[in-house]
């Protein structure tokens, strides 16, 4: 159970050490910090949303991986729908970019509220 917990904390704190490492190693070869800031969103939106999960199991005692599918694909469909409608055409390669980057939006600021309330629950746990 211990190589369980373990792994659990390993992957709620990935997000921020791929983050980083991801953008220094992007800042250095390019020089460019907006860019390195995009590459490094790009990169961990999907560790985002794995340790969101994890998050939410720790948390709740609970699995809420369905609902994190439906608000990724309720996302999606609204997303390509206001797309389409502002630009007419569908240039799929800018609206899958433009999908990802909402998603890490949105995870960062759930994984963020997690860990407030995570470390609030410890604390009141703790007196």
């Amino acid at each position: 159970m211990n190589w369980l917990t373990n792994v659990t904390a390993f992957v709620i704190i990935a997000p921020v050490l791929i983050f980083t490492l991801t953008f220094m190693a992007t800042q250095y070869m390019t020089k460019r910090t907006p860019k390195a800031i995009r590459r490094s969103a790009d990169v961990t939106t999907f560790f985002l949303i794995l340790a969101v999960h994890f998050f939410m199991i720790v948390l709740f005692d609970q699995s809420f991986l369905l609902y994190i599918l439906l608000f990724l694909f309720l996302v999606g469909i609204v997303f390509v729908a206001m797309y389409a409608k502002s630009q007419g055409d569908i240039n799929f390669r800018k609206v899958i970019r433009g999908y990802w980057r909402i998603c890490f939006f949105a995870f960062a600021i759930l994984y963020l509220l997690l860990f407030v309330i995570g470390l609030a629950k410890s604390i009141v746990l703790v007196f």
